[in-house]
């Protein structure tokens, strides 16, 4: 009884709640003020945004396992996002149902010569479960774009406000493909930054940090470790001496800042 009325409870949250509840609607009664960039958008927007998607005015997703598709306030691309157009090998992991795969190779000697002390950090069940998880499934070529690119061709006179990315390790690589969006209209990222090399040749959060500076982002908020041996953190940044006040406000009351 106490397990059917605990997958009740996870019905109602999680299928029922988002289909009647306004705050989960994109742009509810023309609410919305955020343009918003999802890269490696499963399951729809991501937390906090999923409980204030009537803050998005619209939302452009790049998921490649998605169906392209078009709403009137969203658009799906069915496309990775690179630094630039082309085509790229994308490595398929065993992990679960196909998590951890990656533009990057994992990278197996880094986790076997450190493997004592990692195994200590994070839970404990992704631990010893890592190299099994990683086992390379396929390999395959995937089609890339730049995110100036997508956005000069297909949104000429639209301005986008915000760009979460969870790309696996490829972060560093989307925003070098995004630098005239990071430039002119974008006030907000939310990324999530490796801390540990567990992939080969990424750019780890404070690598990352520091070449967002130069564009005058400034790291706001980092959660908490997560995935496994804790290596990686989600991050906010906000663009220091943004004129978009009333779109940074909204962003920080959705992040509780």
């Amino acid at each position: 009884m106490k397990r059917i009325l605990g997958n009740a409870k996870r019905a109602w949250t999680t299928r029922v709640v988002p289909a009647i509840s306004p705050r989960y609607k994109l742009n509810h009664r023309n609410s919305g003020l955020i343009n918003f960039i999802d890269i490696g958008s499963v399951d729809g927007l991501p937390e906090p945004w999923d409980q204030n998607a009537n803050l998005v005015k619209f939302l452009l997703n790049f998921e490649p396992n998605d169906q392209p598709s078009r709403t009137a306030n969203s658009l799906t691309y069915n496309t990775a996002v690179w630094e630039a157009d082309e085509e790229r090998d994308f490595y398929i992991y065993k992990g679960f149902h196909g998590t951890g795969s990656s533009l990057f190779k994992q990278n197996f000697n880094y986790v076997r010569e450190n493997y004592e002390s990692l195994k200590q950090r994070g839970p404990a069940h992704l631990a010893e479960t890592w190299f099994e998880r990683s086992e390379l499934v396929r390999q395959e070529k995937l089609k890339c774009r730049s995110m100036d690119n997508v956005l000069q061709q297909e949104f000429p006179s639209e301005r986008f406000h915000f760009m979460k990315v969870d790309a696996q390790g490829a972060e560093y690589q989307i925003l070098r493909g995004s630098e005239k969006f990071l430039s002119e209209s974008c006030v907000g990222l939310h990324l999530e930054l490796f801390t540990l090399p567990l992939y080969h040749d990424i750019k780890l959060l404070d690598e990352v940090e520091n070449y967002l500076k130069s564009f005058n982002f400034v790291k706001v908020k980092t959660f908490p470790p997560h995935g496994t041996f804790n290596s990686q953190n989600d991050c906010l940044f906000l663009k220091a001496g943004s004129t978009a006040d009333e779109i940074v406000s909204a962003i920080k009351k959705v992040y509780g800042i």
